[in-house]
């Protein structure tokens, strides 16, 4: 049996200019955000902070845990898809997808 969901982002800063990263790209500024909307939606997922994916050139980053699938290049208006996610994943691990 996998481990509990989590939602893992990305907290990373890339030393050097014009070097893009998570943290550049906005990642610490939703980590709130997305929590209110997980709790919102009556989710108990704990968002993890973490260093470094590898897709730096894609972030904010963040991923479903364990072996879900990556959010990349997510702006405000694509958090719902970030809140849905986790969900869909449990459904889908558990069976209990419609």
């Amino acid at each position: 049996m996998p481990g509990p969901v989590r939602l893992v982002v990305c907290i990373n800063a890339r030393a050097g200019a014009g070097r893009r990263s998570c943290i550049g790209s906005g990642s610490l500024d939703q980590i709130d955000r997305i929590d209110d909307m997980i709790s919102g939606a009556g989710l108990d997922i704990p968002i993890l902070r973490r260093e470094c994916p590898g897709r730096c050139e894609q972030g904010p980053t963040r991923r479903i845990a364990p072996g879900g699938p990556f959010f990349t290049e997510t702006d405000a208006t694509g958090l719902k898809l970030i809140v849905a996610g986790p969900k869909q994943f449990i459904d889908r691990r558990n069976g209990t997808d419609a």
